[in-house]
């Protein structure tokens, strides 16, 4: 029984020290199925400065970017060939296009930014990471683009799990305690019984000695 409550209280333990980890960088993820070809957004932190520099990662490894500065000189550069990238700035909001995705597209793609003037230099990322899933590759998917239902986070699983623990242990508890005090009761009904004292077994009534007659002969 102890080992159960401990087993508990260890598990709830692990779980708190492991939730600050899950949401210290508060990275969400967006799963997308879109059929070939099509085209995905990849959105990117606000223009916030005149001199700024994007780039677009894919499974962390910097694939494009793009910098722009106060004189209006823009400067592209292309690392990966396997995927065509443009990029979408509309007032503040900043997003790269991937455009024609094809099979080798599948991957995790998340944006991040640099200021560089006006200071202080500045780095940001974007909290939402995109999961892209092709049609007919990875996924299948009746729309033309649709996203995947998000999948339930393992500390409600593991929530479920100490509370099925919970209630079984109470539930032994409660039928171990009732089995013992049962117990005791027939014990203590026991002893009444040894000490109760017996009668004799042989005892016999006592009965009149009758004198012999005596015979005359």
């Amino acid at each position: 029984m102890s080992f159960c409550w401990i087993f508990m209280i260890f598990l709830g333990c692990r779980l708190l020290h492991a939730s600050p980890s899950t949401c210290a960088c508060n990275h969400q993820l967006k799963t997308v199925c879109v059929p070939a070809r099509d085209n995905v957004s990849v959105p990117c932190p606000e223009l916030t400065g005149k001199d700024m520099t994007f780039t677009l990662l894919k499974d962390e490894e910097e694939i494009y970017n793009h910098t722009s500065n106060h004189e209006k000189h823009a400067s592209n550069r292309k690392l990966n060939t396997s995927v065509d990238v443009k990029l979408h700035v509309q007032n503040k909001s900043v997003s790269f296009i991937l455009t024609g995705v094809t099979a080798s597209s599948h991957g995790t793609y998340r944006c991040e930014s640099i200021v560089r003037y006006p200071p202080p230099y500045l780095k940001d990322a974007k909290t939402l990471r995109i999961l892209v899933l092709v049609e007919g590759h990875q996924c299948k998917c009746n729309s033309s683009k649709t996203d995947k239902p998000q999948v339930p986070e393992i500390r409600w699983i593991w929530i479920s799990v100490i509370v099925v623990l919970g209630m079984y242990s109470i539930v032994i508890t409660i039928i171990a305690v009732f089995n013992c005090i049962k117990l005791r009761h027939s014990d203590s009904q026991s002893d009444y019984m040894n000490t109760k004292p017996r009668a004799p077994k042989d005892r016999k009534r006592k009965r009149g000695f009758l004198d012999p007659i005596p015979r005359h002969f």
